[in-house]
């Protein structure tokens, strides 16, 4: 793979904890995405930065946290929807470009698999793409305790995202508030006609809104992480002003300026290491088959 050299794939101990072989052959796979990625966003101007498990671990361990096995990306809403536009085109075989649109999960997020691994999430769905992986967050503004304007802006946003997952819920308490006269009329008829929408369209009316009023607070976060909290509090956008380039095993990628504040507010005292299971110690992770065949020979 580019600039890998055949000793990387040695196991090894880092911070005491080991690293063997085919760790090292899933993390090959995610570099060579993200230097894919980072090809794509230069040709067309995308800012994007390392972050979550990334970022801590270029700042901490210059490449990945040794217990990791994924990259985390984020940009902001409109580079994220310049992306968006781009990256079906740009992606091509053997990898893919994964979010709502084109494939058949709805998620907040967007990811890049590699066709020839297996990075199975969802043992339920065989017709669904899951190579493995690198994940893209866009981050939203979100109320800052400043822009007390705003709130009515997360309310309807919050709303839209509902009628995302959950539309008949969601109109099952709109009603009620209507009924309690915390809501009116028009307000709820405007909601009704969403909801009659095929789940796409939702999606992408949500995202609309969310790029509408993207840059109106001084706070940024992952939605899904900011309307269902989480230990990743939002962060201020400021922090992304600047961007430094820091190693990240062969590679240098791009971080927030701000990241020793963005770190401390994730994280509290980063710069010391606690061993912990991963968002993905579920998924099944093969290097070397793809995933359609994995699923034939093992589920």
């Amino acid at each position: 793979m580019s600039g890998i050299s055949p000793s990387f794939y040695k196991k090894e101990i880092r911070s005491d904890f080991l690293v063997d072989e085919k760790r090292k052959k899933v993390w090959a796979v995610e570099l060579e995405m993200l230097e894919k990625l980072d090809e794509v966003c230069k040709k067309h101007g995308i800012p994007y930065w390392a972050f979550y498990g990334t970022l801590l671990g270029a700042v901490r361990h210059q490449g990945f946290v040794p217990w990791d096995d994924d990259i985390d990306l984020v940009m902001f809403r409109d580079g994220y929807k310049r992306f968006q536009e781009v990256a079906p085109y740009e992606f091509q075989e053997p990898y893919f470009f994964q979010n709502s649109y084109t494939d058949r999960r709805i998620w907040a997020l967007s990811k890049i698999r590699d066709s020839r691994t297996t990075g199975i999430e969802f043992r339920d769905l065989r017709d669904f793409h899951q190579g493995i992986f690198i994940d893209i967050f866009p981050l939203d503004s979100v109320a800052d305790g400043i822009h007390g304007e705003f709130n009515s802006v997360r309310e309807t946003q919050g709303l839209l995202w509902s009628l995302v997952m959950d539309p008949g819920g969601t109109l099952t308490g709109l009603k009620q508030e209507l009924m309690e006269g915390r809501r009116g009329t028009g307000e709820l008829q405007i909601f009704l006609e969403i909801a009659k929408k095929d789940i796409r369209e939702r999606f992408r009316i949500f995202e609309e809104f969310s790029l509408a009023h993207f840059g109106e607070t001084e706070d940024v976060n992952y939605i899904t992480y900011e309307l269902n909290p989480c230990n990743y509090k939002s962060v201020k956008k400021d922090w992304f002003r600047d961007t430094e380039f820091l190693p990240f095993e062969h590679l240098m990628v791009p971080v927030p300026g701000g990241y020793d504040k963005i770190l401390t507010q994730c994280y509290g005292n980063y710069r010391q290491c606690v061993r912990g299971g991963g968002l993905h110690q579920d998924i099944i992770l093969n290097p070397d088959i793809p995933y359609s065949e994995y699923f034939d020979r093992y589920l």
